[in-house]
């Protein structure tokens, strides 16, 4: 006497679908992105950062930016903001734009509907600052604030 247990067979073109390993991405806040920033900035070697928009605008514009700059040593100044960009890079943010004109450097990356500016500034006898500045796509900048922020033309 044989005896069969169970609910079936399945043929292998039907059957339930295999689970999915990956869970969905948290959602991208400016806080989110905010801390994303300051913590690979951190690990690349840069102080600690001012993340304020003090002095600038009010408005409903700052919801949707995170800002982020610090004066780095000049010794490693160069080499610790090329890092952050490294580190950017290596969790999902893609290189939109990448250039250099006289003491400034130029990064643009972009991620889940975000663009960050990063810039360094090499300036003669003021210093080595670094800014990473995030903006959410259709985020309305004021005038005042834009071209600190955006590309140059």
């Amino acid at each position: 006497m044989t005896m069969t247990a169970g609910c079936g067979l399945i043929g292998e073109s039907e059957g339930v679908p295999a689970a999915s390993s990956r869970e969905p991405a948290p959602p991208f806040t400016t806080g989110s992105v905010a801390d994303e920033i300051a913590g690979f900035a951190r690990l690349a070697g840069l102080p600690p950062g001012d993340t304020s928009s003090a002095g600038l605008p009010e408005g409903d514009w700052q919801k949707c930016v995170a800002p982020w700059t610090g004066h780095a040593p000049a010794a490693d100044a160069a080499g610790a903001f090329e890092a952050t960009v490294l580190r950017l890079r290596q969790h999902d943010w893609e290189i939109v734009s990448s250039h250099a004109e006289q003491d400034v450097t130029y990064r643009t990356l972009a991620k889940r509907g975000w663009k960050l500016y990063a810039r360094y500034y090499a300036v003669e006898n003021a210093g080595r600052t670094v800014s990473l500045t995030a903006v959410e796509d259709g985020c309305r900048l004021p005038e005042r604030v834009r071209g600190d922020y955006e590309d140059p033309a």
